[in-house]
């Protein structure tokens, strides 16, 4: 005598569940207005790598084994870069940015996305990197070792306003041919 108690239960649960089901599906829903707008910085570049000669001392070279004895030391290391950006005013990414590797010898990589509401935006990066030092090299070595063609440059920058509607992307990229940052996407002037 139970069991048509419980059918009768679960027979009005589940009528309430699918009137519930199909009320809710009536009620209107603007997915648009949840929606943000993304600044994406992506890239990827060589980085600066410059090389510390020193001579040694003879105290140095007798300590040595005689098929590893040379009169100057050479050690590379890759400069790191520092990126700013600064959007409608507010400081919203500051941090260094290293090369990838574990000898750090891999290029530098570059993503972040910053959601913002749709409008109009004022977007100002900077990406710099601290100067070749003096005493690290001579010109001409600092010229061969740290400031080849496919390293980016010191200091690049890009200062632009763009309008971004609901779900819009713009993308800020390296271009390594025209040696710059540049803006692409649908709110790119």
């Amino acid at each position: 005598m139970s069991q048509p108690r419980g059918w009768i239960g679960g027979g009005a649960l589940a009528v309430g569940v699918t009137l519930a089901l199909g009320w809710l599906s009536q009620v209107p829903y603007d997915a648009a207005r949840d929606v943000e707008a993304v600044v994406r910085l992506a890239w990827r570049t060589r980085a600066t790598q410059v090389e510390e000669c020193r001579r040694l001392t003879g105290a140095e070279l007798e300590r040595l084994p005689i098929h590893m004895r040379q009169e100057q030391v050479c050690e590379g290391r890759t400069l790191p870069y520092r990126l700013v950006v600064v959007l409608d005013g507010h400081t919203v990414v500051d941090q260094a940015v290293y090369p990838s590797g574990a000898r750090a010898d891999r290029p530098l990589y570059v993503y972040h996305e910053l959601q913002v509401r749709p409008g109009w935006h004022d977007v100002d990066i900077a990406f710099t990197r601290d100067p070749v030092p003096a005493d690290t090299a001579s010109q001409q070595e600092r010229e061969r070792f740290g400031e080849r063609e496919s390293a980016a440059p010191q200091r690049l920058t890009l200062t632009r306003r763009v309008m971004l509607g609901p779900d819009q992307i713009v993308l800020v990229t390296y271009d390594a041919e025209e040696r710059q940052l540049i803006l692409k996407g649908s709110g790119a002037p």
